[in-house]
């Protein structure tokens, strides 16, 4: 083919490149659609390829190659270098500070977190450097602003859950209304759900799950598994052991009680289940790639690498089914749900991918979260004996283990509130926070204005130690909660459960489980780290999957004597 057609073919390429990027994909949003993209190109390449073929009277492989490759490369190049433009030099966050590099694609972000797996701790570092505000992405803000919790996520918010809400590894799910759920992505879960309307309906359902009346039935079962776990701390006295290990242990076992009738019994075992061997994995890629939202349902659909996910999805599937056949004698918090398919007659109960998904984030959200939290709380209480024995002191007045009133009790226990809120504080489950999209009208915060459907978060791990709002942020000063208290200086940055609409459903369980183990380790365990331990590896060494994959944190639990 002559050189003009060449020419031509380019000329054409590249207007389709701009047309494409300026027309389609500058507005919306296409990050689950990365399979179907490569495959329409390849498609669209290959038709190209054929009908020059059968154009040119002489048949020539050449030539279609060649005319292929020319339309194919400038397409491409023309696309990407109208994407970068924009968001370099147009895009409505172009003035936000920030890497340069950030303007430009999320990879870059990605590349300063790949080493280590903690974005928390670059997200921060960025913070310093550049501000209350920083563009950490094309189309992403980070923000440290006060202002910002009340507008972001606030009972009155206007915005909404950010297109790469990815919670689990093992759901990528992105629905914005009911036609989109397809089995393509096969369950949905009431955290995962963009659409308000299907999320407030799914929303009430869980509330029933959690009020007072329903927390007191959930009572002895919290009792029997913290017994459980008080019996393994009895027979390993004096032994180092990893609380990580033992605490998710705990966490997970009653968490798979609540979701599926039926504990995890890792505690008994005292090896990690099958099924949670194959969630933790697939979550770990989580914490270096989740900023790029479109490569994760890209490699959901290479044949191979979803083997994990898909496994974890089918062991959720069979232990509903197993569930949904054996009712527990105590209601548990799946019975609500299993309840609201029988009886109610709107479709969206009725629909069993919901019970699949809601089974997992039962396990998972009410899991790395408590195990994060008792983990953190022991290493304080193992470094500073001062607090400790506060503490100590506080439950010895009133608290007797067994009691019909102990979990009410531990509720007004001002310094054991105060050593939970601490951990809570310094150490988030969730630290890098939780994305959200600011409306179509964009939204201010103090005097910035937002434009709208951006991305936007506020990473709890830094907003934890804003010295505008704690005083001496970076110390555990449990009593810093306490009534009288001046060491907080604005309260209402401390959402370590989230708020709003989205807020935590579950945060009245996991407060429950945290004062009755918490309560019942101080008042019969001394506690020490172990010979050589300081806490550093758990500190510099855990990694930020979303929620926390911790590393070893080796104690000594020695039973009280005094």
């Amino acid at each position: 083919m002559d050189a003009a057609t060449l020419q031509a073919v380019a000329l054409v390429g590249a207007v389709l490149g701009v047309v494409s990027h300026l027309g389609y994909f500058i507005h919306g949003e296409h990050h689950m659609h990365g399979t179907r993209f490569i495959l329409s190109f390849f498609a669209i390449t290959t038709f190209l390829f054929v009908s020059v073929i059968r154009l040119d009277g002489n048949h020539s492989y050449t030539a279609a190659s060649q005319t292929t490759a020319v339309a194919s490369i400038s397409y491409l190049s023309t696309l990407t270098l109208s994407i970068l433009t924009y968001r370099a030099f147009f895009h409505p966050l172009r003035n936000f500070p920030g890497p340069f590099s950030a303007k430009l694609s999320n990879f870059s972000h990605v590349l300063r977190i790949l080493k280590e797996s903690r974005n928390y701790i670059e997200v921060d570092k960025l913070h310093q450097e550049y501000g209350e505000f920083v563009r950490v992405g094309p189309n992403e803000l980070t923000t440290i602003s006060p202002d910002a919790v009340a507008i972001i996520s606030g009972t009155g918010s206007k915005c909404s859950k950010a297109g790469c809400t990815l919670s689990f590894a093992v759901y990528f799910v992105d629905i914005t209304n009911a036609n989109q759920c397809t089995t393509r992505y096969p369950n949905v879960s009431l955290h995962l759900t963009r659409s308000r309307v299907l999320h407030d309906k799914r929303r009430k359902i869980w509330d029933r799950a959690f009020t007072m009346k329903a927390l007191r039935e959930y009572e002895s079962r919290v009792r029997t598994f913290t017994n459980q776990l008080i019996s393994v701390l009895d027979s390993k006295t004096g032994q180092s052991i990893d609380a990580s290990r033992w605490f998710n242990f705990y966490s997970f076992d009653i968490m798979g009680d609540m979701a599926f009738g039926k504990s995890f019994d890792m505690m008994k075992s005292g090896e990690k289940h099958s099924a949670i061997e194959i969630l933790h994995g697939a979550m770990k890629p989580l914490g270096v790639i989740a900023p790029i939202s479109w490569l994760l349902p890209l490699l959901m659909d290479i044949p191979g690498l979803s083997g994990p996910i898909k496994k974890f999805i089918q062991y959720n599937k069979d232990r509903v089914a197993i569930r949904k056949e054996n009712t527990p004698e105590t209601p548990d918090l799946f019975s609500w749900l299993i309840d609201a398919e029988k009886a109610s007659n709107d479709p969206i109960h009725k629909d069993p991918r919901w019970l699949w998904g809601d089974s997992a984030l039962i396990v998972v959200a009410g899991s790395d979260t408590t195990t994060a939290t008792l983990t953190h709380i022991f290493y304080h209480l193992a470094r500073s004996p001062k607090v400790s024995s506060t503490l100590r002191k506080e439950l010895d007045a009133f608290y007797q283990p067994g009691s019909e009133s102990e979990f009410k009790d531990l509720q007004e226990a001002p310094y054991l509130n105060g050593v939970i809120n601490e951990a809570l504080r310094l150490h988030p489950a969730v630290p890098s926070g939780l994305p959200r999209l600011t409306p179509p009208e964009g939204i201010t915060i103090g005097s910035t204005y937002i434009p709208g459907n951006v991305q936007i978060s506020t990473p709890f791990w830094s907003m934890g130690r804003l010295e505008s709002c704690y005083k001496n942020a970076e110390e555990f000063l449990p009593e810093r909660w306490g009534e009288d208290s001046e060491l907080i200086l604005d309260k209402s940055v401390f959402v370590p459960f989230s708020s709003g609409p989205y807020g935590c459903v579950g945060k009245n369980l996991a407060l429950m489980e945290l004062r009755n183990v918490v309560a019942r380790i101080v008042t019969e365990f001394d506690t020490k780290f172990a010979p050589g331990e300081d806490g550093r590896v758990l500190m510099e060494e855990s990694k930020d999957t979303f929620t926390m994959e911790l590393a070893p944190l080796e104690l000594v639990f020695t039973k009280r004597k005094e």
